[in-house]
């Protein structure tokens, strides 16, 4: 009896090491597939989480509930998903002196079903209670519960079902929550050479390939999510070397009684690579989903410092020129035509402060075309401006086109 205590306790020990090793993995799939429950066909598959198999871009159902869990796998996240774990595991029989014994370990982290000469025990690794079972009770014990419902947030949908596939329309941020732990890329560019002959001379025609022989503005920018809620940014415009930092703060998502979805933007920009005439700008992009087809905005925005070098106060100097300060309003609307594709546009009015003699109000226009890990937009404005302040502040009368590819990059571990 002394022997088979002494097994008893290894069993059990080795059953709590077991588990541990499996959170301290740092790699949430090595975590997943070194965990003793985890199915075997799914371990170290891409398409567990994701709904790619290459993986990266939008996850699936489990993908998502796994996140959301902080990657840990738990008693009663294997309860939830009994297609990717199994309810118990059972060893190989080892013989002794007082006969054959067998250990089956149970998902819900506290109990062991021991086998010995043919009887059923329990070992109860947080009561330390050990005790003998007859067979109907071995039998509910090992009887699999029904898994409860799996309760999926209406707001998560996979990216390319949304009716907004990127974080900014053309210019115009949007409401679009960032991922958690998702790194990604952001790159513009702005022709010089206008397309629309409206009293244009040089427009841009077949022969000049509609602008793209121009020169263009090249911007490069990222953004990391800290949190589902928090995100740092980074972007740079070679527009007076103008550098902007800035973070986003997940305010609501829609989903019930939330009818909308909202962030709050601040950054502030340096130009001369963050050196000089700084400007901090704060937004609020409100949006509002019509089914997974169409999404309206309204994209309230302050800059503060929006102009540097007010003109001094003079006779036939315009009022806007002396002012410091911009108030903006954008709107605009994201219609998904495709599964794939959508209309993207946006005005940005500005309602208070700083105008530029002889400039417009930003207006652009854009078809957007996403997959997994790209989306790539063709774009029709007449600002070349792509920083927040800047987009608002230099519309005019031409219209040239441009592009923006947003880049997603696998979650950093």
């Amino acid at each position: 009896m002394r022997h088979s205590k002494g097994i008893l306790c290894l069993i059990a020990s080795i059953h709590i090491t077991a588990g541990a090793s499996a959170f301290a993995l740092p790699s949430f799939m090595t975590r997943f597939s070194l965990d003793p429950f985890s199915r075997p066909e799914y371990r170290a598959k891409c398409s567990t989480c994701h709904i790619n198999p290459n993986g990266g871009g939008p996850r699936n159902p489990f993908g998502e509930a796994f996140e959301r869990n902080d990657h840990m796998v738990t008693p009663e996240f294997r309860r939830a998903w009994p297609d990717q774990f199994q309810q118990s595991v059972t060893t190989n029989g080892v013989a002794t002196g007082s006969g054959e014994i067998k250990a089956t370990m149970l998902a819900n982290g506290q109990d062991t079903l021991l086998e010995i000469n043919g009887e059923h025990y329990r070992l109860n690794t947080q009561t330390a209670k050990l005790e003998k079972l007859d067979p109907e009770q071995t039998a509910k014990l090992l009887e699999t519960p029904p898994p409860p419902p799996h309760i999926i947030p209406a707001g998560k949908l996979p990216l390319r079902d949304q009716p907004t596939f990127d974080h900014f329309l053309v210019n115009v941020p949007t409401a679009l929550p960032y991922e958690r732990r998702q790194l990604s890329m952001r790159f513009t560019h702005r022709f010089n050479q206008p397309v629309l002959p409206i009293d244009c001379q040089g427009c841009a025609g077949v022969g000049e390939l509609f602008g793209f022989d121009s020169f263009s503005y090249s911007s490069i920018g990222a953004s990391y999510g800290f949190t589902r809620a928090l995100t740092g940014t980074v972007y740079r415009s070679p527009l007076n070397k103008t550098i902007e930092l800035g973070g986003v703060l997940q305010l609501l998502r829609q989903r019930g009684w939330q009818p909308v979805s909202a962030a709050l933007r601040v950054s502030v920009e340096g130009r001369d690579n963050f050196q000089e005439d700084f400007t901090t700008n704060i937004v609020l992009p409100l949006s509002r989903s019509i089914t997974n087809r169409a999404e309206v905005f309204v994209v309230p925005m302050v800059s503060f410092n929006a102009n540097p070098s007010p003109a001094p106060r003079g006779p036939g100097i315009p009022e806007g020129e002396m002012r410091k300060h911009q108030g903006t309003v954008g709107v605009g609307a994201s219609i998904r035509f495709r599964p794939r594709t959508a209309f993207i546009a946006e005005w940005e009015p500005r309602v208070a402060g700083y105008h530029q003699q002889d400039s417009r109000n930003s207006l652009s226009f854009g078809l957007q075309r996403t997959t997994n890990g790209h989306v790539f937009e063709l774009t029709l404005s007449n600002t070349l401006g792509t920083t927040t302040s800047r987009a608002v502040s230099t519309g005019g009368e031409q219209f040239s086109l441009g592009f923006n590819i947003y880049r997603r990059l696998r979650s950093a571990q």
